[in-house]
């Protein structure tokens, strides 16, 4: 049982025209016996039912109302109430299997009025009351004073004092505790909590931790690094934040001071008491972010905290809570999330719009359907006047940068903030907003600024892309860039150039633009090179000769004019290896650009290729290759004709089908 902030004691002063709040805390030793007390009476009273523990006596050994209120909310942390377990109390009364069919003190209560209404018309006289609870108690075997034991078992007064721990706490534990209740309390009414910041202290003291485990050729962090490791914090417990910064410059032109602002439970949607445990976590891990347990490193707030305050509102007026080194003394030390002094989670997401967003590129861009793109979250800030805006996502592509930020609902004041900072983004042409339907008249001011992507539910890759493409389009300058003479000798020399080595040869991200971008190289001095979508850029020589490989070998092994499909694709494969690395896909678009070769599909799952060409063409074809499938020169052709000579024929021509003829050792020779 927690305790508000309106229970604690504390005191209210004006300081330079504003109100401020002073929250009691308890120093190590202050009432430390009158606590000791407290404990111990909870210990006399274990197993006592509620209605022996007396406020008044507990109060009593405070000393002071307040105090003793939230000290008592304190102990709950290690005692509580509890009710007895109806079936055990029935037991130990060994009442009759009649009695057992009531299952609580509420069957029970409702039987006993059952029995009033039938045998007295539902009322009784006060004299009357005692002789009627006997006479029932009398039915299940018990005595009246068990029977108004059991009529009463679910009451608050009845529950038993337990422990919940193993040891009573010391007055220590209940004292640093305490503190960090009353420290929450003042966090669950707070409309913000701003951190002033030293970046050049605070990424001086980050080198020095990690000195031990930073190559030496490693550059040191900067002020970049300071904002992603207070930002990754902030994600990491779900706080929503905002940074700004101060005039004053280092001679690199970067802010020095940062101001990091935590909004509250009141600036959020979402259950208040849930996210303030966040949030005040989140506060006492920037208090103690150095990560020292006690001693002097730990009175100097964090290494580079300069000043922490809080915005906290309670009887309809805002006063200002200071944190300082001493508030920190006496909380409890808190751990930072694992790997946040070294890494940005790269699973962690301030939205489920977000999350969604990301997965879905990601499965795109495994599938090549990004155009290219590379997705990167949390990007660099980039800083306004006084201000730091850091988009969700940043979109790079060879020199283009692109910055999408998704933009909420959420609160007016998050949209009033939202809106300033845009307003000084304007003019900037990288970055692309996204906006949920329901916002695109909260957003009006800035949407005739930007791109837009406005989405119904989540925000799809989809959509975000095609946007891109229509706004973002460089297909014309990468076009220019190109080398025309230069692809055109890689060509040549290659034999080949396959589809997906074309993408990065000709700067292209789709296959649309791979057309146009080879149409472009392919001039007319360049007869003897072709662009097939789906195979590449190649020489129509090498063409031939693969289509000469082909048909020597459907020649010399099909059986009946026909074989596998895929058996003939697996051997060419094979048979280019060494020569080119190309795809079966590709190989089969090439097959089906022939005339000479058929396919045929007699189901879903049975391809078979067979030869279209006469026998006459089919010897011609044997003449043409060597034993290896090489094409032979115009002296070779000849020898190979004058040595085999040819055979009569005995039949009429079968389309598809090979006559018989010498064997191909001997054509080789």
């Amino acid at each position: 049982m927690r305790f508000s902030l309106q229970d604690v004691k504390k005191s209210i002063q004006r300081r330079g025209g504003e109100l401020a709040v002073s929250l009691h805390f308890l120093r190590p030793g202050e009432l430390e016996q009158e606590i000791t007390r407290l404990i111990a009476y909870h210990e006399r009273l274990l197993g006592e039912p509620q209605r022996f523990f007396s406020l008044d006596d507990a109060r009593a050994y405070v000393g002071d109302y307040r105090l003793a209120h939230c000290l008592l909310a304190t102990l709950s942390h290690w005692y509580s109430w509890q009710t007895r377990d109806w079936a055990t109390v029935v037991r130990e009364l060994n009442a009759t299997l009649e009695f057992i069919d009531f299952t609580s003190a509420t069957d029970l209560r409702l039987a006993l009025y059952t029995y009033v209404n039938e045998q007295y018309h539902g009322f009784l006289t006060a004299a009357q009351r005692t002789q009627v609870l006997q006479g029932f108690a009398t039915r299940y075997q018990l005595d009246s004073a068990a029977l108004e034991y059991l009529l009463v078992l679910d009451k608050d007064e009845e529950a038993l004092l337990v422990r919940t721990s193993e040891q009573p706490p010391t007055a220590l534990d209940v004292t640093t505790l305490y503190n960090q209740w009353v420290f929450e309390a003042a966090l669950f009414n707070a409309s913000d909590v701003q951190f002033v910041v030293d970046c050049q202290a605070f990424s001086t003291h980050l080198d020095q931790q990690e000195a031990s485990v930073r190559r030496a050729s490693t550059p040191a962090m900067g002020v970049g690094a300071v904002i992603k490791r207070l930002c990754f914090l902030a994600r990491k417990l779900g706080v929503y934040y905002d940074l700004a910064y101060e005039d004053t410059l280092v001679a690199a032109q970067t802010p020095a001071l940062l101001t990091l602002t935590l909004y509250g439970p009141q600036e959020v949607t979402g259950a208040p008491q849930q996210y303030g445990l966040r949030l005040a976590r989140l506060c006492r891990m920037l208090l103690g972010y150095s990560g020292a347990a006690s001693g002097k490193q730990r009175a100097n707030l964090s290494a580079g905290m300069i000043e922490a305050t809080a915005t906290v509102h309670f009887l309809q007026r805002s006063y200002r809570f200071a944190m300082n080194a001493r508030l920190l003394q006496l909380l409890p030390a808190t751990e930072a999330p694992a790997g946040a002094a070294r890494a940005l989670a790269p699973d962690l997401f301030d939205s489920s719009i977000e999350q969604a967003f990301s997965e879905e590129f990601m499965a795109l861009a495994a599938s090549q359907g990004v155009d290219g793109w590379q997705l990167e979250r949390e990007p660099e800030p980039l800083l306004l006047e006084h201000s730091i805006f850091i988009p969700d996502f940043a979109m790079t592509r060879g020199r283009q940068r692109i910055y999408v930020e998704i933009l909420g609902f959420w609160t007016p004041s998050y949209r009033e903030r939202k809106i300033q900072k845009l307003q000084q983004l304007q003019g900037r042409e990288n970055l692309l907003l996204a906006l949920p339907l329901e916002a695109r008249d909260a957003f009006r001011s800035v949407c005739e600024t930007f791109p837009v992507v406005v989405y119904r539910g989540q925000l799809a890759a989809t959509d975000v892309l095609q946007v891109l493409r229509s706004r973002y389009d460089d297909f014309a300058e990468r076009l220019r860039l190109l080398d025309g003479a230069e692809v055109r000798q890689r060509v040549r020399a290659a034999g080949l150039l396959p589809e997906r080595v074309c993408y990065q040869l000709l700067h292209c991200y789709r296959r649309s633009e791979l057309q146009s971008a080879a149409d472009h190289v392919l001039t007319d001095d360049s007869d003897d090179l072709q662009f097939v979508p789906g195979v590449g850029l190649y020489r129509q020589s090498w063409e031939a000769q693969v289509k000469a490989r082909l048909l020597a070998w459907l020649a010399g092994t099909a059986q009946a004019g026909s074989i596998p499909l895929s058996e003939a694709l697996g051997w060419l494969q094979g048979a280019l290896t060494v020569e080119v690395d190309i795809e079966v896909s590709a190989l089969e678009i090439l097959i089906t650009r022939w005339p000479e070769v058929t396919i045929r599909r007699d189901s879903l799952f049975a391809a078979m290729l067979e030869l279209a060409a006469s026998d006459e063409q089919n010897e011609n074809v044997q003449n043409e290759v060597g034993p290896e499938g090489e094409l032979l020169s115009n002296e070779g052709k000849k020898k190979r004709r004058k040595s085999a000579g040819r055979e009569p024929r005995t039949g009429g021509k079968r389309r598809g089908v090979v006559e018989p003829g010498p064997k191909q050792d001997e054509l080789w020779g």
